[in-house]
């Protein structure tokens, strides 16, 4: 399957099947699996469940090829010309064209679930085609958008939210049938699809705004224990408060504080399920001096206190 090819070299096929095939993906950054279906002649639909920062640093060009994504959980990074960037979060539908350009595939925070429809014009039929106009489906309109645009998003609305969900509730046995209904609908939405309206959604931010915050996280992260207001990463590294805050939520999803508040509980309650140190000892590992306002805030994430958590995880293992 050609949409297979755009994951990049660590994809290994797990199982091949007449309709559907399933991969998986591993690289330094995490794993991942997709299930990819051809659907009609030039068509495939893929699933995509990512637990990884990337899975193709580059995807080359491709002649007369569209790439449709859609977002059902996670965010994910996407170019919008040549040095901007924004991010779709759950939702959101992303319409790319590959011609003459390269594209990246990237997931912030490690955690994607969606859908991605490939076209390969080439491989469409005389046949497909002529079913396609007789549903008042204008691909040529969808990918000539798409082409001059380089990247088009559209954000979360009910109808695309719709169809799309439904590819996830079907029952296996009705679902290669299934997908064929879906993304006829789909295309037929699209074709219909007032593509200026939506230009004005976009966030988007620099190369060197994305990079600087790329350094932040991995600086927070490293010092977690550690507690750094807005203003002191400002002036570390150099970038305005105002676009710091902006772009770090748009790329992880909240804002630096809680972003750091979830991972330090995230550590703690790992080291509570391991059980080798006390609810004091933990909370000072993770930054916090007072013993209190670590039970506070672990209460506050996982309903019950970090000395509850500690004895379930205990009873479950006898």
């Amino acid at each position: 399957m050609k949409s297979v090819d755009l994951y990049g070299p660590s994809v290994k096929e797990k199982n091949e099947g007449s309709l559907c095939s399933t991969f998986h993906l591993e690289n330094e950054s995490g794993t991942g699996d997709i299930a990819a279906y051809s659907v009609f002649p030039g068509m495939e639909l893929v699933y995509n469940d990512m637990h990884m920062k990337y899975c193709n640093k580059t995807q080359n060009p491709r002649t007369n090829f569209l790439e449709i994504n859609y977002c059902r959980e996670g965010r994910s990074e996407c170019t919008f010309g040549e040095y901007s960037y924004c991010y779709m979060t759950a939702g959101d539908l992303s319409i790319c064209s590959l011609q003459g350009k390269s594209h990246t595939s990237s997931f912030p925070t490690s955690h994607y679930h969606g859908i991605t429809v490939t076209i390969d014009f080439a491989e469409i039929t005389e046949e497909m085609k002529q079913i396609l106009s007789l549903l008042s489906i204008d691909l040529n309109r969808i990918f000539a958008f798409s082409e001059k645009q380089d990247f088009y998003m559209v954000r979360a609305n009910e109808t695309i939210q719709h169809i799309c969900s439904e590819l996830y509730t079907v029952q296996d046995h009705l679902k290669p049938s299934y997908i064929k209904i879906k993304l006829l609908e789909l295309l037929l939405i699209l074709t219909e699809l007032n593509f200026d309206a939506g230009k004005k959604d976009y966030i988007y931010f620099s190369k060197a705004q994305r990079d600087c915050v790329l350094k932040i996280h991995d600086f927070v992260v490293e010092h977690i224990t550690e507690h750094y207001t807005i203003e002191e990463l400002a002036e570390r590294f150099e970038i305005s408060p105002t676009a710091m805050k902006k772009c770090f939520k748009e790329m992880y999803g909240v804002p630096i504080y809680t972003y750091c508040r979830t991972y330090r509980l995230q550590i703690a309650e790992k080291m509570l399920r391991e059980g080798q140190l006390s609810v004091a000892e933990i909370a000072a590992k993770i930054g916090y001096i007072n013993p209190n306002k670590f039970t506070s805030a672990f209460c506050s994430e996982y309903k019950m206190t970090p000395t509850e958590y500690k004895k379930n995880v205990q009873m479950d293992r006898k």
